[in-house]
């Protein structure tokens, strides 16, 4: 029995290589590559296609993102001018008004009579330095 076990996997072993070889010997490797390369170029250009409609898709939202801050910025700075122009408009009024009270200052003075004391003499002080000497000394020689 087992001769007969060999003998069927040999016989069949064989049939699987006939079926292998008349299968290579059918289809070309030529083909195979050129079937295989034009199945590549059409997955590349799918791809391709795939990744601009992508980016397209971005492009258009960077646009609306960048529209809608544009927007946002120029709202924001009108608010501020606004706010700025108002402070500028709080801030010119107050110098006028100080620059007013000052002339009016001087103004007043010069209307109303003034008795100027004499201003009291100083005393001046002479600075007094004290010439300081030294004295020789002489050494002692043994």
């Amino acid at each position: 029995m087992s001769d007969e076990k060999k003998n069927k996997v040999l016989g069949k072993l064989n049939e699987i290589k006939s079926n292998i070889e008349s299968f290579i010997s059918d289809v070309n490797v030529n083909d195979l590559k050129t079937s295989f390369n034009s199945m590549m170029k059409d997955a590349s250009t799918d791809f391709n296609r795939l990744v601009e409609k992508d980016l397209q898709n971005v492009k258009k939202k960077f646009k609306r993102e960048k529209a809608d801050f544009e927007k946002k910025a120029k709202k924001f700075l009108e608010e501020h001018k606004k706010e700025l122009n108002g402070l500028q408009g709080q801030f010119d009024k107050l110098m006028k008004k100080i620059k007013k009270s000052q002339e009016e200052a001087p103004r007043a003075e010069a209307k109303a009579p003034t008795t100027k004391k004499k201003p009291a003499k100083k005393a001046t002080t002479k600075a007094t330095t004290k010439a300081t000497t030294k004295k020789a000394t002489t050494k002692k020689t043994t």
